[in-house]
């Protein structure tokens, strides 16, 4: 989760380059979390996974 959608640098190239790919990672880390194979995450970084996920959407929302 820090090294792909909470490092700023890594998630504004993948939301540049292929915001799909963005939204599919934190998906399934959101999924991962929820259905608890995701062991015991810490609960700032799942609070800023949620909001890039919701943040992502609505620039997929926008584009389409």
């Amino acid at each position: 989760t820090k090294k792909y959608v909470l490092d700023e640098e890594v998630r504004e190239f993948m939301r540049q380059s292929n915001p799909w790919a963005l939204r599919a990672i934190s998906e399934r880390l959101l999924e991962a979390a929820q259905r608890g194979l995701w062991s015991e995450p810490d609960t700032e970084d799942l609070e800023a996974l949620k909001q890039v996920y919701l943040e992502n959407e609505g620039i997929l929302e926008e584009q389409a």
